[in-house]
């Protein structure tokens, strides 16, 4: 390393986390959780410092989700922090190079979902993904493809830097905080630092300066409770970060995973709502309903509705790249073959499935079946007819949070344990839409957004209310519509 020209300094944690990158044996590392902790700054310095040293010489990739962010976080900084090492960095392939003409960091990002294929087929010691949670999931996995490492005995490793909230909010806290993992995700290969403002001595340093308080006082004398303390009560930034709403302050300044991720759905309450599966009585309504995809999931649900009005999700089927018929006979197998399926309800089929109307859409751009039988005519030939439901989103949205607990107010909206999992991970990582609080994240447009469980089981619970200008319980089609009326909840 040229140490005359190149100064690298890092904090405790920021130490911490380079020590497990260069010797630890997990292959993922989650660093941040809480604003303010200098993330940005700790993997583009790692990276460097594990570039240079002849020891490592490790090649990395520092990917952004979008450019404008690159830029601003890791290059920009790189040329005021590193001026000399920047002169050999070639700004057409984004890849800065060391003074002996070895490849240290490629910096990447993916303004459109596409954009992550460009990078098949490269190879990377080491993979710094920077707030991971404004990448899908499946853009992190498929980054992964392309961290392997040919230096020997060395662990090839995927670093993500993270705040609560984003599209990956709800899988990143399932892997990292909940560590909750599926039989193919090996629990031994992940590892989370928490980081916090309190841990970044700057955002308190003119503070310490006054009070004639040393660096070293701050972090090998203090304990943690006496650092937040002190940053707490002296920073400018926490200050900020304490003004926020409720929700965003325990997000923000202190890291917590519960409060930002389903905060659409923040009324939600896991404990009262998700119960144990029951019979469905056969005087009770049900409903099926379907969001159709191919690429993107394919979304189904059954939903009763009791005599006091109350809701209840049976089951969720939700599978993608399966061709329309393949989804109808899965799905028409399940309401009438699965003995788990068929009990809950009774050996009942619903009388109506609702769904977007997308399911109806012939040789148009964004039609799920390309030719001229529609998604509805395919299901229609298993048996299961659908009728086009009541799409409006903000309205949905409503009355199905309405249905939530609230102070003084019992739960009407339950959901049966085991049977619903994609449901439940669509409601957990639900966010607000930044420029429209009444409708979520994407407002419907956004692939990286998964909200086709959400869809369907809006069509479904607004097929559900009871239309006002009816005398009957029971939901029906009318002439291949539904008629909603005036809804009563």
């Amino acid at each position: 390393m040229n140490r005359r020209t190149e100064k690298i300094s890092l904090l405790p944690k920021q130490l911490q986390l380079k020590k497990l990158i260069a010797n630890g044996k997990y292959s993922w590392i989650g660093y941040g959780g809480a604003r303010g902790g200098a993330k940005s700054y700790a993997i583009r310095e790692i990276a460097l410092l594990l570039g240079l040293e002849p020891k490592y010489g490790l090649k990395s990739l520092i990917f952004r989700r979008y450019s404008k962010e690159l830029l601003k976080n890791h290059i920009l900084p790189l040329y005021e922090n590193h001026a000399g090492l920047m002169e050999n960095f070639n700004k057409s392939e984004k890849i800065l190079y060391s003074p002996t003409g070895a490849p240290l960091i490629q910096f990447g990002y993916a303004d459109s979902e596409s954009d992550i294929y460009t990078f098949q087929g490269f190879e990377f010691d080491l993979i710094f993904i920077d707030e991971a949670t404004h990448c899908t999931p499946g853009q992190i996995q498929f980054l992964k493809t392309s961290n392997r490492s040919v230096k020997p005995g060395f662990i090839p490793k995927m670093i993500l830097t993270m705040n609560p909230g984003g599209v990956s909010h709800a899988w990143l806290k399932r892997l990292f905080i909940d560590r909750n993992f599926l039989p193919n995700e090996d629990p031994k290969q992940y590892f989370f630092i928490q980081s916090h403002l309190w841990d970044n001595i700057f955002w308190s340093m003119s503070s310490l300066k006054k009070d004639g308080i040393t660096p070293y006082t701050y972090y090998h004398e203090w304990n943690e409770e006496q650092r937040r303390t002190y940053c707490l009560e002296n920073s400018t930034y926490a200050a900020n970060l304490s003004s926020l709403p409720e929700e965003l302050r325990k997000a923000y300044l202190f890291g917590d995973w519960e409060v930002f991720g389903g905060m659409f759905f923040k009324n939600f309450d896991k404990k009262q709502q998700v119960i144990e599966p029951f019979e469905i009585p056969e005087s009770w309504s049900i409903v099926g309903s379907v969001d159709p995809g191919f690429r993107s999931p394919c979304s189904f649900g059954v939903t009763a509705r009791d005599h006091d009005g109350n809701f209840y999700r049976v089951f969720t089927y939700y599978e993608k790249e399966k061709t329309p018929e393949e989804h109808a006979r899965a799905i028409s197998a399940l309401l009438t073959e699965d003995p788990l399926i068929t009990g809950l309800l009774n050996g009942r089929k619903p009388s109506l499935v609702v769904s977007g109307t997308d399911a109806f859409a012939k040789k148009e751009r964004f039609s799920v079946v390309s030719h001229d039988n529609t998604f509805a005519d395919v299901f229609a030939s298993t048996g299961i007819y659908l009728t086009p439901g009541y799409t409006s989103r903000k309205a949905g949205w409503w009355a199905w949070k309405s249905l939530f607990p609230t102070e003084g107010k019992p739960p009407r909206y339950f959901i049966f344990k085991g049977l619903n999992e994609p449901l439940l991970n669509e409601m957990s990582a639900a966010t607000y839409d930044s420029r429209d609080p009444e409708d979520i994240s994407g407002k419907g447009n956004d692939p990286s957004v998964s909200d086709h469980a959400l869809d369907e089981q809006r069509y479904g619970l607004m097929a559900l209310f009871k239309p006002g200008n009816s005398k009957k319980n029971e939901i029906t089609a009318r002439n291949g519509t539904v008629d909603y009326g005036d809804f009563v909840l």
